[in-house]
């Protein structure tokens, strides 16, 4: 299983985002009829070489339980009966593993929909909308402290970020507004009503992790998860639609875009791209991204977040990760 990640794949892959968004052509209804689904315990799937063939990867090696598509910018690899599936290094958490059934592997149809084709054929998110400025919410703050390192707390280290994060983005052009400015609990309704006011934007939210095990390290970050799929927090599966699956596409594009910039600037551990239902993922009407920049529960990373200058890092980071978004969606 592929842990490791490599500048010239990531490159390559940041590059895809960068210039496929609106350049690669949308689905015709021929291509739609290409895609042959097979009903499995009552859910869609579609079949690994019916993949290979729709999305033209140029080979589809199987090799004791591990499926590899290849094309010349694209590498897809995942495992039969996992749901980490690496495009490019990068891992993505499938909503619904990969299923092994009458000599050929599945995938889930909303797997299809909602992840790989966003990532594969980005032009296939036509409802984006250019966007102007950008919303930063902090986490935590005021009497909620978040988690906690011998350093400090986490809602400090989130609107530090957040104070950097400000400048860069305006530094590049970007009009930006904050959740919050100091250090008081804005409720997660009143971020998101705060949000939806707002014109042209997307939503980042900001965090730092923290697990029992002290062990845990690494970068994450969440979009919402779309309807009749669970989360990777043990969340139960949801069937109706929430006000942030509208952006669902988008949610995708712009947490591929952060995830694999900071993964390439921090050589972080990739704990991959996620989904849950969290409030200010749910609830906005904007594309919106969760960011957990590291583990303050793991002393080698505590102390990095405590470092201004790592914290700068992420900062340019996820600035740079928005203006390859932006320029993606101008193709």
């Amino acid at each position: 299983m592929i842990k490791a990640h490599n500048a010239p794949f990531l490159h390559a892959f940041l590059a895809r985002i960068a210039l496929g968004l609106c350049c690669a052509s949308a689905f015709t209804t021929a291509e739609s009829a290409a895609l042959k689904v097979i009903q499995h315990n009552g859910r869609d799937y579609v079949t690994a070489q019916n993949i290979k063939d729709f999305y033209r990867f140029t080979s589809l090696n199987v090799k004791n339980g591990t499926l590899k598509f290849l094309s010349p910018k694209i590498e897809m690899e995942i495992r039969g009966g996992s749901d980490n599936l690496y495009i490019n290094r990068i891992l993505f958490r499938l909503s619904y593993p990969v299923v092994y059934k009458d000599r050929d592997y599945l995938f889930s149809r909303i797997d299809l929909d909602k992840l790989i084709n966003p990532v594969l054929r980005p032009s296939f998110i036509k409802s984006a909308k250019r966007f102007r400025s950008v919303v930063i919410d902090p986490g935590h703050g005021g009497s909620d402290p978040g988690s906690k390192s011998k350093y400090g707390n986490e809602k400090d280290f989130n609107l530090k970020l957040a104070n950097l994060l400000k400048r860069d983005l305006e530094r590049r052009g970007f009009r930006v507004r904050m959740t919050r400015t100091d250090d008081t609990f804005p409720t997660l309704r009143e971020r998101v009503n705060f949000t939806n006011r707002i014109s042209e934007a997307i939503f980042i939210s900001l965090h730092f992790n923290a697990y029992r095990n002290s062990s845990a390290k690494g970068i994450e970050t969440y979009a919402l998860s779309p309807k009749d799929t669970g989360t990777h927090n043990s969340r139960g599966i949801r069937g109706s639609v929430l006000t942030g699956n509208a952006r669902d596409a988008e949610n995708i594009a712009l947490a591929t875009a952060i995830h694999a910039s900071l993964l390439k600037r921090t050589n972080a551990e990739d704990r991959g791209i996620k989904r849950d239902r969290f409030t200010v993922l749910a609830d906005i009407n904007k594309p919106a991204v969760l960011v957990e920049g590291g583990f303050l529960t793991n002393p080698d990373e505590a102390r990095k977040i405590a470092s201004p200058s790592y914290l700068a890092l992420l900062s340019r980071s996820i600035a740079d990760a928005v203006v390859t978004y932006r320029n993606a969606l101008r193709k």
